[in-house]
């Protein structure tokens, strides 16, 4: 993941760099030899995604730089890019808050707990799942991603029941996820108090540019607005479809998804009209990387 990235830009070289520095962990060696095993532990893959995003972010600013720019948006994990990016914190400080993130994250993983993706049913359908599955544990809606395209999140016996269910409701894709999580769900309140005081000692300063909230898709703008995301961002679900509606509402005609993959991107050139869509893996290289909470 980010190799051919590395090796291309010197950009990107100075951000994998300063990342070992900073993050006294071996992030080359982990994104780009593994193993796979390794790198796909919590506390592990998400600081290697925010480095291999920030490189991304630095060889597009390098390139084509960023006048033009007029609001950030993040999902889970990238909401946190997205203060680096808006100059809310620096981008060190990312990195500093996403190895505390995943370190606490990852003690709340376990057998017991997963997530599950279902795509192709509408959102009344999926809460008739989740409600039926609930009769064999807890379980939410975690992501709201479009209105065809969720994620629930809970205990492991509710997680397969969903599976079932979906499944036999006519889902085009009802995928247990590699997360063993149940993130953005009251299950992570132990983990979310923990994070949150990591967030409560954060030198924090009002954002350069609007940063859409994962919870609500509004805009924050203030100090108070993004301390309260994220001190609650374990617990709330990403509803990344108000996040688009507010892309819509605002106007935004070009949309740039810096980091592994193109989902969000691929989201984005469906929902919001006319808008132009790229991901890093078209401007530059192709460094695609697993999926994180």
């Amino acid at each position: 993941m980010g190799k051919n990235l590395y090796d291309r830009y010197p950009a990107a070289r100075r951000v994998f760099e300063r990342a070992e520095e900073v993050l006294e962990m071996p992030i080359r060696k982990l994104c780009f030899e593994g193993p796979v095993e390794e790198l796909n532990r919590t506390d592990v893959i998400q600081p290697c995604v925010m480095t291999v995003c920030w490189a991304a972010y630095e060889v597009w600013r390098e390139s084509y730089g960023l006048e033009n720019v007029s609001v950030t948006a993040g999902h889970s994990l990238g909401e946190i890019a997205s203060l680096a990016a808006a100059s809310s914190i620096s981008w060190e400080t990312a990195l500093l808050l996403v190895k505390e993130r995943g370190r606490i994250m990852a003690l709340a993983a376990g057998e017991h707990v997963g997530m599950i993706a279902i795509v192709g049913l509408n959102e009344a359908a999926v809460e008739r799942i989740r409600q039926e599955a609930s009769q064999d544990g807890n379980l939410w809606i975690a992501n709201r991603n479009a209105d065809v395209q969720f994620v629930l999140s809970g205990e492991m016996a509710a997680v397969q029941e969903a599976e079932r269910l979906a499944i036999a409701a006519g889902a085009r894709r009802a995928l247990i996820l590699t997360i063993p999580l149940a993130a953005h769900t009251p299950l992570m309140e132990a983990a979310a108090a923990a994070f949150r005081k990591a967030v409560d000692l954060l030198p924090l300063k009002a954002p350069s540019i609007p940063i859409l909230a994962n919870a609500s898709g509004e805009a924050l703008r203030t100090v108070a607005a993004l301390q309260e995301e994220l001190r609650l961002q374990m617990l709330r679900q990403v509803d990344w479809a108000k996040t688009m509606v507010s892309m819509r509402a605002m106007k935004v005609r070009t949309v740039v998804e810096l980091g592994p993959g193109r989902v969000l991107a691929s989201l984005a050139a469906k929902h919001i009209p006319g808008v132009d869509t790229w991901n890093a893996e078209e401007l530059f290289v192709d460094f695609a990387g697993p999926t994180t909470a």
